[in-house]
């Protein structure tokens, strides 16, 4: 299928309301997918309920964790992760209740990063909504300090609680401890990811090589967003390790078309005069865009560009992203990203793919190129007032 018959496709077979308009199709695939992963989820909150209801102290915490939990996102992960276990799996059509609960896991599991993320970034703002940590200030009247503590502590029993779900009675032993250790693996390299992203934030640009920044990028990214759901459900699903194989090259140019996108995104909202959308730039972060407008600009442009990174000066920078410079970096950028996409399609001409597999593999690709914008939290520098 070429790229505008996909897309094509991709277009006309979902409805506005989201329902399938065709049987069989990838959106239609996820559509059924999701309904029941709701109901998994609906069952874990009402399990996690019941641990805390013997500790009325936590009687308001619980409910300020309830309407965080409840606040849904994408829910990438999950939904990639019952995709790729659909796709492997050859004993039945729908995945087992047991491969809904680990599913569930994983969103639960990515409860606990961001409510830890959110604290790190300051962040007042998630989804639309308070931030954990200030939700428990507002509704449970706590001070912020005491906030943050309860936030952190709440996140570690998430992460416990989303554990247990790989060791689900109905998942064959051997499976759920192989991909328990994978996964436990894939969250020690989320942490690494996100530990030098904060240890590079008190260094100038021109310190840091592009290769540190890709690097970054796949163990934040490549790796929990999409190599993980994917690699999980191969193992859960029984498929041989040459798929696994096939998946994990499939998945780091992908990853990094997800990330780079994303950091366009963000540009392009600035551009149009939305600055809330610049979560990295709040935060700090240095991506790939300002690494490559950094080397691009001549040493007076890159002493301006570092000053207003340093103090702040996000309004300004939007006339910086729109100058010459910074839009032949966007290009570039953009041209990379199209072939990360190819190189990622490259990848699934393996023996081990079967021609269905590979199929539905295309056609997730080209859903990640259609939802790559994954920002999620809103500005880290928010006024408390």
């Amino acid at each position: 299928m070429s790229d505008t018959d996909s897309r094509s496709a991709a277009k006309s077979t979902a409805s506005p309301s989201g329902n399938p308009r065709q049987e069989n199709d990838f959106y239609g695939q996820m559509f059924s997918l999701e309904e029941n992963l709701n109901a998994c989820l609906t069952v874990a909150l009402k399990e996690l309920e019941d641990r805390f209801a013997p500790y009325p102290a936590l009687r308001e915490s619980w409910h300020s964790l309830k309407a965080f939990l409840r606040k849904r996102g994408k829910r990438v992960r999950p939904m990639l992760f019952l995709f790729s276990y659909q796709l492997f799996d050859e004993r039945a059509e729908v995945p087992p209740m047991a491969a809904f609960r680990v599913a569930a896991a994983l969103e639960i599991f990515h409860a606990f990063a961001l409510i830890h993320d959110d604290i790190i970034d300051a962040s007042h703002s998630r989804r639309g909504a308070p931030t954990l940590h200030k939700r428990l200030e507002l509704e449970a009247g706590v001070e912020e300090r005491q906030g943050e503590n309860l936030a952190l502590v709440l996140g570690d029993i998430l992460f416990g609680f989303a554990m247990e779900g790989f060791l689900d009675p109905g998942i064959e032993p051997q499976r759920s401890a192989r991909a328990l250790r994978y996964f436990l693996k894939v969250a020690q390299d989320t942490g690494m990811g996100q530990a030098v992203e904060i240890a590079h934030l008190g260094e100038a640009l021109g310190e840091l090589s592009e290769d540190e920044i890709l690097r970054t990028y796949f163990l934040k990214t490549t790796r929990y967003t999409i190599e993980s759901p994917l690699i999980l459900g191969a193992i859960l699903s029984g498929a041989g390790h040459g798929v696994e194989h096939a998946l994990a090259g499939f998945a780091r140019p992908l990853g990094l078309a997800f990330q780079v996108e994303n950091d366009l995104h963000e540009i392009a909202g600035m551009v149009e005069g939305d600055a809330e959308l610049a979560y990295d730039l709040h935060a700090g972060v240095k991506t790939l865009f300002l690494k490559r407008l950094h080397e691009a600009l001549p040493p007076a442009g890159r002493i301006r560009m570092e000053g207003l990174l340093r103090d702040g000066g996000v309004s300004e920078f939007s006339a910086l992203v729109q100058a010459p410079p910074a839009r032949q970096v966007t290009a570039r950028l953009r041209e990379e990203v199209r072939q990360y996409f190819e190189e990622a399609r490259h990848a699934l001409r393996v023996p081990s793919l079967n021609t269905a597999q590979r199929r539905s593999l295309l056609d997730f690709a080209e859903f990640i190129s259609l939802n790559s914008h994954h920002s999620e939290s809103g500005s880290t520098r928010a006024a408390t007032a």
